[in-house]
């Protein structure tokens, strides 16, 4: 028998014999021979730690950070930056790149169906309880609107309706637009 396979044999029974003596019971921790990172010293939001100058664990974003998926607008509640917005901000879809008209359904029934009613002419639930009736989509002014408008009234309000940037995804407000005018199309259909 060449020593080689000996050696192995060797080696191989070492094993299954250490792993007797060890086993492998549910009941207690197994043995942990290098560790590296697997367990770090985690820290509490709010309890301090010696491994920062200002020994905070929780630490204000660097200045001038924006988090992913957030482009900022600037924009503010004003009659000059809704004109503003409406000759500047421009509808990410376009023939080219259709809007996922049953998402911007889903946005509009969960944000907007409330107030506005189930086909834009604002008749929603909350007029039924005493709340001023908004202006319906598919006549007068709102017909005449840039997306640029209605995605500015979305974001940062305008009247009665407030901001809904903090509920409402960019693209998921982009997307109501889209449904919105999709009602419309559909209500000057013949």
């Amino acid at each position: 028998m060449p020593k080689s396979l000996m050696a192995t044999i060797v080696v191989a029974f070492g094993f299954f014999i250490l792993t007797m003596i060890l086993g492998q019971n549910p009941e207690r921790r197994n043995w942990e021979i290098f560790p590296d990172m697997a367990r770090s010293l985690a820290y509490k939001s709010q309890s301090p730690n010696p491994h920062f100058g200002n020994k905070q664990t929780d630490q204000k974003p660097v200045a001038g950070t924006i988090a992913r998926g957030n482009r900022p607008l600037h924009y503010t509640a004003s009659v000059n930056d809704f004109v503003r917005a409406g000759d500047e901000l421009i509808s990410p879809f376009d023939g080219l790149n259709p809007p996922d008209l049953l998402r911007g359904m889903k946005v509009y029934q969960t944000f907007c169906q409330v107030c506005h009613g189930i086909r834009g002419q604002g008749d929603g639930l909350v007029t039924q309880h005493g709340f001023p009736a908004p202006p319906s989509l598919l006549f007068g002014k709102a017909l005449n609107m840039k997306d640029g408008h209605i995605f500015y009234i979305i974001s940062v309000g305008f009247r009665n309706m407030p901001s809904y940037a903090s509920q409402i995804e960019t693209e998921d407000r982009w997307l109501a637009v889209a449904y919105v005018r999709d009602l419309q199309g559909k209500q000057r259909a013949p």
